[in-house]
């Protein structure tokens, strides 16, 4: 956690991001997002390794505690959302992620079946277009940002 710590820091001394609130909050969202992978693939790991619990039942496990890790922090510390709306929040932070996995594995198939470029590349280039409209939908629809 120091390394974040030092992101954190680092980032917040930046001269655009003390500027505008937008970039602030993406860069905020992206931490986050980064955080929860952390976690995700810590979960995964210990279930798998350490207890040897089934790869699809620990990822899914892995998935929710990532995912409620993501939502709590930009709830509070991202966007500062302090609606008591927070199951109808949940929810919708859901069928944000759903809609996102779905595009995300739309935009794969296409960009490697029709669009022939290298898997990995594809899927970075797929992760940072949903990485944008689930901030967006974040900001706007989940926390609703009201400027």
């Amino acid at each position: 956690m120091k390394i974040v710590k030092l992101i954190i820091v680092r980032v917040r001394r930046l001269p655009l991001v003390r500027r505008y609130l937008g970039l602030r909050q993406f860069v905020k969202f992206s931490i986050v997002g980064f955080s929860s992978t952390i976690l995700d693939f810590g979960v995964y790991i210990i279930l798998t390794r350490a207890i040897s619990l089934q790869y699809l039942w620990a990822n899914f496990i892995a998935l929710v505690a990532g995912a409620t890790l993501n939502f709590t922090f930009n709830k509070t510390w991202t966007f500062r959302n302090h609606d008591r709306k927070f199951y109808w929040q949940y929810v919708k932070f859901w069928i944000v992620a759903i809609l996102g996995l779905v595009a995300s594995q739309y935009l794969l198939y296409f960009f490697v079946a029709r669009a022939s470029i290298y898997d990995i590349l594809a899927k970075a280039l797929a992760a940072l277009i949903i990485m944008c409209c689930r901030f967006l939908a974040h900001k706007y629809w989940i926390f609703k940002f009201k400027p």
